[in-house]
């Protein structure tokens, strides 16, 4: 059994994981932020990961080792949040401020699966390792 191909893959699930965590932060950190009129505001991100090799592949067991998924991120093109405040020194001329289009609810959905599947995959990583150490040993007592 090939103990590299499955590090590489638990490997490349972490990666794509620590990248979701990182935008679904980053998106809460701008989740307040406001525009002045005329400007585009803060466009959220998502992180969109997709296999590098056909599905077809990939069931005949082709997936080589050290191929990450194709992982790109890419803004979600949400229309600005709009709110009512005469008072504020970003007010249109009709007294709206325009508010980044972050949903936070869905940023901490994003933020607790990340996290779970991140998860997932260490213990995937730490199975195939235990494995691969069960293996030497018996190899060492025959």
């Amino acid at each position: 059994m090939d103990y590299l191909q499955s590090f590489a893959i638990s490997a490349a699930g972490m990666g794509v994981e620590r990248s979701r965590v990182e935008v679904a932060a980053m998106n809460l950190a701008n989740a307040n932020t406001v525009s002045p009129p005329g400007a585009a505001p803060y466009q959220p991100l998502r992180v969109l990961a997709r296999s590098a090799s056909p599905f077809v592949s990939l069931v005949s067991g082709a997936l080589a080792v050290g191929e990450p998924p194709v992982m790109t991120i890419e803004p979600t093109q949400s229309a600005a949040r709009m709110v009512y405040e005469p008072g504020h020194p970003l007010a249109d001329t009709r007294g709206f401020v325009a508010h980044a289009a972050v949903d936070p609810a869905t940023e901490m959905v994003t933020l607790m699966t990340a996290m779970r599947s991140y998860e997932a995959n260490v213990a995937a990583m730490n199975t195939a390792r235990s494995l691969a150490l069960k293996t030497l040993d018996i190899g060492r007592a025959g």
